[in-house]
């Protein structure tokens, strides 16, 4: 590579093969970047995360092969697209030192520089640091080997090679040099916030929050006020990193969110607070909530948690709601309690009733955290889950994607060991099998194959009904010219189009008890997945005609709108 006293420097978030309209920009990377910026290393950053274009088309596009440093952080999902940029840049830059970080590199990281000669350090668990030692260590004449002959000779890393918190190719080719762990970054406050700027190959929507309490959309920020979780859940790519769980100053996440107003131009009245687990200490997050509410009464926020938490500290929940608290994304997961046993949730299904119960009670609304199939669920366990849905009132609840999850065994977690010694196999470290081909029992894999088809088939045109449908009834309430009676029928329409995917289940489910007679009857009008479908709406019509119906109606009242915008709910 020769010596360099400021390396130039990329970070890549690979995609993951498909395209999310939600997409928000990597913070774990945005951290590292701004870490590196405030020591004097400046760096690039691309994000490929949503793109469906050829990973070596896309290192092409963007110049990949002109850094000397090129860092991709990786998970299972996207690993073969960091691979691929990978190797097309070693084979136009042989000197370009690639590292690779993240949760699958922790996990694998021996596996990775045996098997892909392209990688030459991963950085394993948290970055900042041991970047920041790679980096300085080019910047000061410190000549690295890559594993390749440079100007006929072989240069000595020994001055990057002992680095804690990284594993290496030996220079000699004997082995690998698995250095000690570095300790986790102690002091939170003292990393720069994530100001870093990513060139996308898409491009970030606006982040928003419809806040039904005050009736209007507000731009929102996402800020991460904690690392890591003390729990186990056995799914968790977090105990990949570490459960070492340590949190910001109050202050500091308010210093946060106005360093971004500032920096934006955008006055971010709602937070979503990224933690993988918030609410870990509740006077902690009381605190935060407070100091937000202090500095602006306006800021509403949001955050994730685990249900026996919200039973633990109950009495804080009123206050947190006084300060803004509008929404938790809880973590039931499921309501089996098999499965929770499985997934090492450490609770019972009651618990899930009673934390659902009590943040109904307080007006605290939930986004739903769910795992509706593993591959060891039986029929009674969906059974169960479809159950919990319909007591706890989230028939209503949209979007729909909780009914079609099914676990995914992530490189590194317990529960990804369990089913490869339960199947007798060996899950090969690069893949990630899919979950819906894992399934034990042939009852749940038609079961789940049928689920599958029905929301290929329907689900987005029911979405797309439902914000036409949502958005007519808003304008109504506001003095539509409409009649009275049209729109007493397009709200049962609607909630009729919120409950189909949920009905379809259940009436799927119990075929699936009974050994699939109507999908299996063939010949005549009664057999197949349209045999499932319920009959919906006030006059109780086929699902296709419901769906046009509110799109007419919605029409009528002026607002037809693009497949795939959004609903006025407050996630979207």
């Amino acid at each position: 590579m020769g010596t360099l006293t400021r390396p130039a420097i990329a970070f890549v978030n690979p995609s993951v093969g498909f395209s999310d309209r939600r997409k928000s920009k990597p913070i774990g990377l945005a951290y590292i970047m701004a870490y590196l910026e405030k020591s004097g290393f400046p760096s690039s950053g691309f994000d490929f995360g949503d793109s469906e274009d050829d990973a070596v088309e896309l290192a092409a596009h963007y110049g990949l092969d002109r850094f000397d440093v090129v860092g991709f952080s990786v998970y299972n999902e996207s690993f073969r697209a960091a691979i691929a940029m990978a190797e097309w840049i070693k084979n136009r830059r042989p000197e370009c030192l690639i590292v690779l970080g993240g949760p699958h590199a922790t996990a694998v990281h021996e596996h990775i520089l045996r098997r892909y000669s392209c990688v030459d350090v991963v950085v394993r668990r948290e970055g900042e640091e041991a970047m920041l030692d790679l980096v300085r260590g080019l910047g000061a004449d410190v000549s690295v080997d890559v594993g390749a002959d440079v100007d006929g000779g072989v240069d000595d890393r020994a001055g990057l090679t002992g680095i804690k918190g990284t594993t290496w190719r030996a220079p000699d080719g004997a082995g690998l040099l698995v250095n000690e762990d570095r300790d986790f970054v102690p002091d939170l406050d003292q990393i720069p916030f994530p100001d870093a700027e990513f060139t996308s190959h898409s491009g970030y929507p606006d982040l928003t929050y419809y806040d039904e309490v005050q009736g209007r959309l507000k731009a929102a920020l996402t800020i991460c006020s904690s690392r890591s979780c003390p729990y186990n859940c056995s799914f968790c790519g977090v105990l990949t990193i570490g459960r070492k769980y340590r949190s910001r100053e109050a202050e500091r996440v308010v210093a946060e969110l106005l360093h971004f107003r500032a920096r934006h131009g955008v006055n971010y009245e709602h937070v979503y607070f990224s933690d993988a687990n918030f609410f870990v200490s509740p006077t902690r997050a009381l605190e935060v909530a407070e100091a937000l509410y202090e500095a602006d009464p306006q800021v509403t926020f949001s955050f994730g948690t685990r249900v026996n938490q919200i039973l633990k500290a109950a009495e804080v929940l009123p206050r947190l709601k006084e300060c803004g608290l509008r929404f938790i994304e809880l973590g039931i997961e499921s309501a089996s309690e098999p499965v929770l046993e499985r997934l090492a949730k450490h609770v019972k299904p009651e618990v899930n009733v009673s934390a659902v119960r009590l943040l109904k009670r307080l007006g605290i609304e939930i986004s739903l955290d769910f795992i509706m199939l593993d591959p060891a669920t039986t029929l009674p366990d969906v059974r169960a889950n479809l159950e919990f849905l319909r007591e706890a009132g989230f028939y209503d609840y949209v979007p729909h994607d909780h009914i079609y999850t099914a676990l995914v065994l992530y490189e590194g977690t317990p529960i990804r060991d369990f089913y490869a010694r339960r199947f007798g196999v060996v899950f090969d470290p690069d893949d990630l099998p899919s979950p819906f081909t894992l399934f034990e029992l042939p009852e749940v894999q038609r079961f789940s194959d049928t689920l599958r088809a029905f929301r290929k088939r329907w689900q987005d045109r029911i979405d797309d009904a439902l914000a036409q449908g949502e958005l007519a009834l808003a304008s109504m309430a506001d003095g539509s010219d409409l009649p009275r009676n049209s729109h007493a029928r397009l709200q049962l329409d609607v909630v009729s189009l919120r409950h189909a995917p949920n009905l379809f289940m259940e009436r799927l489910l119990e075929d699936a008890e009974a050994g699939f007679p109507r999908l299996d009857e063939v010949g005549g009008a009664g057999g197949g997945p349209d045999a499932l479908l319920p009959r919906l709406g006030h006059d109780h019509v086929h699902l296709h005609d419901l769906i046009e119906r509110t799109e007419a109606v919605a029409r009528e009242a002026g607002f037809a709108q693009a497949p795939g915008a959004a609903a006025p709910h407050g996630r979207d």
